[in-house]
């Protein structure tokens, strides 16, 4: 046997993860490695501090459990083949020496090719929620609507904010998910904070909840440093902040309501509408497309849901005294931003200080277009 083949350990492996179809044109080889066109694949972290490359390769050299799947290649393409699953283990064969790999051939779709590498590398939990979340963005352009996503994925609309929420982390926000340090949102959404307002001591904090990982409590360490770093605003500021919660969360009506007023079924609403403002956005402003056709695709009740979202910005802007001082005020708190739903949140509550500005859907998703 060639010395650069991994020895072979048939029926092992990634068969027994999507079965054997039974059909004629699905079969193993040998291939050569330099036969197989590697494209962008789902994964993107392919060796960390426990999961090393070099050690892959010298197991590969003594036992191939796993055969790699590949499927013919475009027409026109250089090479015959295009890899569908098995990136990591290419990657530690090349580094260990090996010309060639078991492989499974398959013929099928790009969509299914990239199906099957998300459900691969979720079946070993090997994929980062990052990886994860882009393949679902590809997917919602791809499908063109939440409802096709969520019954693909049979998940939930805050799986789907959530989810996506992580294509737009900074820095150490995304080292905790990329580093394996925590997979906790609400440790996710504290150092998101803390970076906001000093990124130093977002940086230190991670350092350490990935030395003492397992350790400490992620919840209370960041919580903790959160405190610290996060602006103290003065009474008068308070009274700022409450007055403008009532306005835009549509609870002026409780009088004794406290700083922190949302229920949770009103952050259950606000991370809906964040999530359909934020895909209207990406549509109108990243891809060009017309306001117009985005709200007519949508369902009656999302519209619903976002008109009243709006309306309560537009409103605190009609009501506000002092226009400056309270965009100022929602922009310190990240009602405001230059880009997904903050941005219709800022326009909205701009038509409301225009005086001669009347409230139209339509006119605010129209305002975002570049």
């Amino acid at each position: 046997m060639n010395a650069n083949n991994a020895f072979l350990d048939l029926g092992v492996g990634i068969d027994a993860l999507f079965g054997d179809s039974g059909n004629p044109n699905e079969y193993e080889i040998m291939v050569n490695l330099d036969d197989v066109e590697i494209e962008a694949q789902v994964r993107e972290e392919f060796e960390d501090d426990e999961n090393s490359l070099a050690e892959l390769g010298r197991s590969l050299r003594l036992r191939q459990l796993q055969a790699i799947v590949i499927r013919p290649n475009r027409a026109g393409s250089d090479k015959p083949f295009l890899l569908v699953a098995g990136e990591r283990r290419t990657r530690a064969a090349r580094l260990e020496g090996l010309t060639q790999l078991r492989a499974r051939v398959m013929d099928m779709t790009d969509e299914e090719a990239e199906d099957m590498q998300l459900a691969e590398n979720i079946h070993r939990k090997n994929l980062t929620q990052i990886e994860e979340a882009k393949k679902i963005q590809r997917d919602l352009d791809r499908l063109g609507s939440v409802e096709a996503v969520l019954e693909k994925h049979h998940k939930s609309r805050a799986w789907l904010s959530k989810t996506l929420a992580l294509l737009n982390l900074p820095e150490q926000a995304k080292r905790l998910v990329s580093e394996n340090v925590s997979a906790d949102i609400e440790v996710i959404n504290t150092v998101k904070t803390i970076e906001k307002h000093d990124p130093e001591k977002a940086k230190e904090l991670v350092d350490e909840l990935k030395e003492k990982r397992g350790k400490v409590n992620a919840r209370d360490k960041a919580a903790a440093v959160k405190d610290k770093v996060k602006p103290k605003k003065d009474k008068k500021g308070q009274k700022t902040i409450k007055e403008d919660q009532q306005a835009f969360f549509a609870d002026a009506k409780k009088e004794d309501t406290e700083t922190e007023i949302t229920t949770n079924t009103e952050k259950e609403t606000n991370s809906s509408v964040s999530l359909l403002l934020d895909i209207a956005y990406t549509s109108i402003f990243m891809r060009g497309e017309n306001p117009k056709n985005i709200l007519e695709a949508m369902s009656t009740d999302d519209i619903d849901l976002i008109d009243a979202w709006l309306r309560g910005f537009y409103d605190a802007g009609t009501n506000a005294k002092d226009a400056g001082r309270a965009a100022l005020q929602c922009l310190r708190d990240d009602h405001f931003s230059s880009d997904g739903a903050g941005a219709f949140a800022f326009v909205s509550f701009m038509y409301g200080v225009d005086s001669e500005a009347k409230y139209s859907l339509l006119n605010i998703f129209g305002s975002i277009k570049p």
